[in-house]
């Protein structure tokens, strides 16, 4: 069963505002959740978020995290924001 995508205002409006090499990586990423949105993969690495209500994922797409619910057969991306933490490995 392939899965529709739908993207909130706030998300469409920070994915505008990125190069677009970087929303073209964070994009390719949200399109592997219409396959299973579910389970963690290669090009997919999901976390289940804890104690959130509705149950909430966040999809890592390289520097940037997507977080998600879904109902039914449609993943709502709620929101898109940057990873937090610094790292020597950017």
């Amino acid at each position: 069963m392939a899965f529709k995508i739908a993207i909130s205002p706030r998300a469409q409006k920070y994915m505008k505002s990125l190069d677009k090499d970087e929303a073209r990586v964070i994009k390719a990423h949200i399109k592997e959740l219409r396959q299973d949105p579910y389970t963690p993969r290669p090009q997919c690495d999901i976390i289940k978020e804890k104690g959130k209500r509705p149950p909430l994922y966040r999809l890592r797409a390289g520097r940037y995290r997507v977080e998600y619910f879904i109902e039914t057969d449609t993943v709502f991306i709620s929101k898109v924001f940057p990873r937090s933490g610094d790292s020597d490995y950017s």
